[in-house]
């Protein structure tokens, strides 16, 4: 889903029957029509429309349900954590996102309740955007809370994507004052986070300090860490190469000791027609190929690996095309690598 198509769910319609009390004619109709299956209740006294809902998905259906949560809670609660994520249309290992999660100035200690977790913490109005009729917590404000708060791999997904969004945000740049910037927006993450000596703080640390802008979504961001937990080699990010013909492309992972090309094939280079700019699948196929011909002559490159989700998803996959490939690997690491992955996709 994308930012647009997530923000028609900041705004679409709501229907409340709050609005006329709960024992009103209209409260009745609106019970009625979701007993028949028109609406679709998601929360006491909110509806929407069983349409709107099936097209919604799982992330626009948390925003609705974030909408009709914060609708009742006081102005202070800051929409955060898992929640900011989806508000920003930030990538995560789930979309099933679960319970609405915002930060409570007024809380001591975390409070579980139906529907929504109310964390304790200050969040000071720069550190604020307004998404819609949401307060939400801001990207660099989500990405450190990520850090202490979630899971190797959604930290590392979030702070990949907005350092993406406030690094190039609007293009690939390697200018000369990138490397500057990243270094003062990750220490200015760092001032967020718990004491380095804490089990948090380590945490947070670790994944904040693997981040990197250069991995172009999150389907890359999942491969970085796989190969990660495989114990690969260190690739380098968006390598550009040419030959005597001109520019071939840029590539997503090169293992330059190695001469070995791994680049990440999403589905959407295959259907999505702002990817395929024109050219039918086979065509894509076909221009697939031949760059890959072009790179395997140079001098440089000795081989060209091709991965996909399902080799992220089932990390023994990737690890039998590396070592195809010459890639060293650690054999204990595999196997912890995908235990791992099916602890963290088991949900999704």
């Amino acid at each position: 889903m994308t930012t647009l198509e997530l923000s028609d769910w900041l705004t679409s319609p709501i229907l409340w029957s709050a609005t006329h009390g709960s024992q009103s004619r209209e409260s009745l109709v609106l019970r009625r029509r979701a007993a028949s299956g028109e609406l679709v209740r998601i929360r006491r006294g909110a509806y929407v429309t069983a349409v709107e809902w099936q097209a919604a998905g799982s992330r626009g259906r948390h925003l609705l349900r974030i909408r009709a949560v914060t609708a009742a809670l006081a102005s202070t609660c800051v929409v955060s954590h898992q929640s900011a994520v989806a508000a920003h249309g930030l990538p995560s290992v789930s979309d099933a996102v679960g319970r609405v999660q915002v930060t409570d100035p007024r809380r001591l200690t975390p409070q579980t309740t139906a529907g929504i977790l109310r964390r304790p913490g200050q969040v000071p109005p720069s550190e604020v955007v307004e998404l819609g009729p949401l307060r939400v917590t801001s990207l660099r404000r989500t990405a450190a809370d990520m850090c202490v708060t979630g899971s190797f791999a959604d930290a590392v997904l979030c702070v990949d994507a907005v350092l993406r969004r406030l690094v190039m945000p609007g293009a690939h740049r390697r200018d000369a004052d990138v490397p500057a910037l990243i270094d003062t927006i990750v220490g200015d993450l760092c001032r967020d986070l718990p004491p380095a000596s804490s089990r948090s703080g380590k945490a947070a640390r670790r994944a904040l300090s693997f981040a990197s802008p250069w991995a172009e979504n999150g389907g890359e961001s999942l491969v970085r860490i796989a190969l990660y937990e495989l114990g690969a080699p260190l690739p380098q990010l968006q390598v550009t190469f040419s030959d005597q013909h001109g520019f071939i492309g840029r590539c997503d992972f090169f293992f330059a000791l190695l001469g070995v090309v791994l680049e990440f094939d999403g589905l959407d280079k295959y259907v999505d027609p702002e990817m395929l700019a024109g050219k039918t699948t086979r065509q894509a196929v076909r221009a697939e190929k031949r760059r890959d011909d072009r790179l395997s002559s140079l001098p440089e490159v000795r081989r060209v690996v091709h991965c996909d989700y399902g080799d992220v998803v089932e990390p023994f996959r990737l690890a039998e095309k590396l070592r195809a490939a010459g890639v060293p690997l650690d054999p204990r690491r595999v196997s912890a690598a995908s235990e791992l992955a099916k602890q963290r996709f088991s949900a999704r």
